[in-house]
């Protein structure tokens, strides 16, 4: 896998950029939406954060096509190209897998989607491609896993934390080991109930380097100051110190 690190110059200042590929992997309320093919949308893309926006009903946040087969990620990101170049359409299209009936389904992850009535459009440039996704049934809404490739352009603020240069309401911070998500989310919980401010929404990544993977939590909060991210990140390394004792 590629990875680099480029130098940029902003504001007469010089900011190290990290750009390189992962993954990201998360709990979220899913539900079908209205489409022949099976297309489960995200209610709150940042559950564990409570912001004082109210999101634009007309817009998709994310939304997760479940696809009848696991194809490549090589495939669909070649897909994804061509369709976006042929068709002149705007959205961020990745691999993915999602839990569904108590087990894990491939799919592709959509975002950056103008309007619901685009994705009929998106859909059927996919299938034109050859991508056959499920047909959609009646789903009551569920918590599901979600992990999906993810391309990660990040300004490095020290050599253990990091900011989202597209969305810099994201922050990133490496942890000492790898957690099961099961580990990751009792350890979130836990450690929430004793903050004094648990206005976050945390999440689970990995990236590549040249050493290997680099394991990394990754925190939604549209007020965090380097100071509050250290804070948070010193809790989640401790918690993950008693738990490897």
């Amino acid at each position: 896998m590629p990875s680099f690190i480029t130098i940029k110059k902003e504001n007469m200042s010089q900011k190290v950029i990290l750009e390189t590929l992962g993954t990201l992997e998360k709990k979220e309320m899913l539900g079908p939406v209205g489409y022949p093919e099976l297309v489960l949308e995200a209610f709150h893309p940042y559950p564990g954060y409570h912001g004082t926006t109210v999101p634009d009903k007309d817009m998709p946040k994310s939304l997760f096509a479940i696809t009848r087969s696991k194809y490549t990620d090589e495939k669909l990101i070649r897909v994804t190209q061509k369709v976006k170049q042929e068709n002149g359409l705007k959205f961020d299209g990745t691999p993915g897998m999602v839990t569904l009936f108590n087990m894990l389904n491939p799919c592709i992850r959509f975002k950056d989607v103008g309007r619901y009535e685009d994705v009929p459009v998106i859909l059927k440039a996919y299938q034109h491609e050859g991508i056959e996704f499920m047909t959609n049934r009646k789903i009551e809404p569920f918590a599901g896993i979600i992990k999906v490739k993810k391309y990660f352009l990040m300004h490095v603020i020290t050599n253990c934390t990091f900011q989202d240069v597209e969305e810099p309401n994201m922050h990133y911070f490496s942890i000492p080991l790898q957690l099961r998500f099961t580990q990751f989310e009792k350890i979130s919980l836990d450690l929430k109930r004793n903050l004094e401010n648990p206005n976050f929404d945390a999440a689970l990544a990995t990236i590549y380097r040249k050493a290997g993977l680099i394991d990394l939590i990754r925190i939604y909060d549209e007020k965090c100051t380097p100071e509050r991210l250290n804070q948070i990140r010193t809790k989640y390394v401790q918690a993950i110190g008693i738990l490897a004792k």
